[in-house]
């Protein structure tokens, strides 16, 4: 299980800011590495360099012990590190169509993950290279594809730990990229003519931390 360093807190702290601006410091992200995590100090050139990210937001079942995707958002345009996690961890909780915003009552179930991006790398492009020269629970991948009757380019990506966490095959991915990019066609037979249609697959690292709400509470009252 990854776990907690600055960026995850960091990234939840903004949504906690911007439920309690009033009740709460608003904590700089160097006064949370000294305060909390001191034995993992970073220096400036990590912190302010420019870097592609995303933020998950997870919510605790109430059947169950388990999280549930409340909320994902992230980008694939390099920001400087700490503006992208300000941004995108409300962004993903407030702003993915997917689900309701998420409301100040829902803190407490909340678990949530920052995700650094690396070592981008093009698989496929220009009908040449192999689709799946990647391994299932390391890399993401990122599908640009053209529409067979419409002619448009859409795209869509998973997170490395998703493949994983779904117990999807590589050619599962595929599927599921295809149909996540919002095709109403035919998945199989688009995935049987891909060296027709896939314009580029490119696969990616992450570099993952997550923090619950418990911990992160925790750390706070400390």
């Amino acid at each position: 299980m990854p776990e907690s360093s600055p960026f995850a807190f960091y990234a939840f702290h903004q949504l906690d800011i911007h439920f309690h601006s009033k009740d709460i410091p608003n904590l700089t992200f160097g006064e949370i590495q000294k305060r909390f995590y001191s034995d993992c100090l970073l220096d400036k050139n990590k912190i302010n360099e420019k870097s592609s990210l995303f933020i998950t937001w997870k919510k605790r079942s109430k059947r169950s012990s388990v999280y549930e995707l409340r909320g994902c958002i992230g980008t694939f345009a390099k920001l400087p590190l700490l503006r992208g996690i300000e941004k995108y961890s409300l962004v993903a909780a407030l702003q993915d169509h997917r689900f309701p915003p998420i409301r100040v009552i829902e803190l407490p179930q909340l678990e949530c993950s920052c995700n650094i991006l690396q070592n981008f790398r093009s698989i496929f492009s220009n009908h040449e290279g192999d689709i799946f020269d990647w391994e299932l629970g390391t890399h993401g991948i990122e599908l640009n594809f053209k529409d067979p009757k419409a002619g448009r380019i859409m795209s869509a990506t998973f997170l490395p730990e998703v493949m994983p966490e779904q117990n999807w095959s590589k050619k599962d991915t595929f599927r599921n990229l295809i149909e996540k990019a919002g095709y109403l066609g035919d998945v199989d037979s688009l995935m049987d003519h891909y060296e027709d249609y896939f314009v580029e697959v490119i696969r990616y690292e992450g570099n993952k931390s997550q923090i619950k709400y418990d911990e992160y509470k925790d750390l706070m009252n400390d």
